[in-house]
């Protein structure tokens, strides 16, 4: 798991409270947001917002989903400066963002990025896996991740993601301004700890939309789980690329969109 302390996750705002008919002024807790800026061997790639902690999974994370790299094993150097935001990063086979494609701009926070031809990459094939997964362990998993985080507990402002591995709980998650970031930063935290993905559950808090489809497919990760929604083209392309989608997870119920053949029940 990725070790950096997180930096600043939140800061003290003083805000002006309405309650029953009174105004008073307060102190409450924001989650704090900064522009961070990827250079790949000396290009400027991107710049994005979020959550100032666990960056250099973030960049593992990032890079691949993106199609900059292909393994962990590509990213040679990385270094952050806190000072200006950025991160710079020698990987072995420089890409020009510009020749994976046009950019597309994700919906939801974080401004999250994804490369078009990647997109279609990745939906070529379905994920061939032999994953089973009971309804409860599902339940249980999203449980504890919708407890877990102290960050959103104190701001309200940010996302979460974690991954149960065979069913088990997972053993940790990580939080974000966006989910997209988050996702990332859990998939960049699998690279660098060289975790198998064949029985994996990403789980998070927010809706399934097709870019997190795409950045799930790039690790072939079988299950997708949620107490938010999918939406009409992650479904679609859940169904092509053989990946199971869960939505609206509930402490006794939740509803599978996709491949529900890996659920079992009693």
């Amino acid at each position: 798991m990725d070790t950096e302390h997180p930096f600043g996750e939140l800061v003290p705002q003083p805000i002006t409270r309405y309650r029953t008919g009174k105004l008073t002024r307060e102190e409450s807790l924001v989650a704090v947001e900064i522009p961070l800026t990827f250079v790949v061997n000396g290009h400027e790639t991107a710049t994005l917002q979020c959550t100032p902690s666990h960056l250099k999974a973030y960049t593992y994370g990032f890079l691949f989903t993106s199609g900059m790299v292909k393994s962990a094993e590509d990213i040679l150097e990385w270094e952050v400066d806190k000072k200006k935001w950025r991160v710079d990063v020698r990987v072995k086979d420089f890409i020009d963002p510009e020749l994976l494609g046009r950019r597309v701009y994700t919906s939801g926070c974080g401004k999250g990025v994804m490369y078009t031809s990647m997109m279609e990459l990745s939906s070529r094939h379905p994920i061939r896996t032999t994953a089973r997964i009971s309804g409860q362990a599902i339940i249980n998993a999203m449980g504890w991740l919708a407890k877990c985080s102290e960050l959103h507990k104190k701001t309200g402002g940010v996302h979460s993601a974690a991954v149960s591995i065979n069913g088990r709980m997972p053993e940790f998650h990580i939080d974000d301004i966006g989910r997209h970031n988050a996702v990332d930063k859990v998939i960049g935290t699998l690279m660098m700890e060289g975790t198998p993905t064949d029985d994996l559950m990403l789980l998070g808090t927010g809706r399934i939309s097709s870019e997190i489809l795409h950045k799930a497919r790039r690790l072939d990760i079988p299950v997708l789980a949620s107490r938010g929604a999918p939406t009409h083209q992650s479904v679609l392309l859940a169904k092509e690329m053989g990946m199971t989608i869960v939505g609206f997870v509930r402490p006794t119920n939740f509803a599978v969109f996709t491949h529900p053949e890996r659920i079992t029940a009693p």
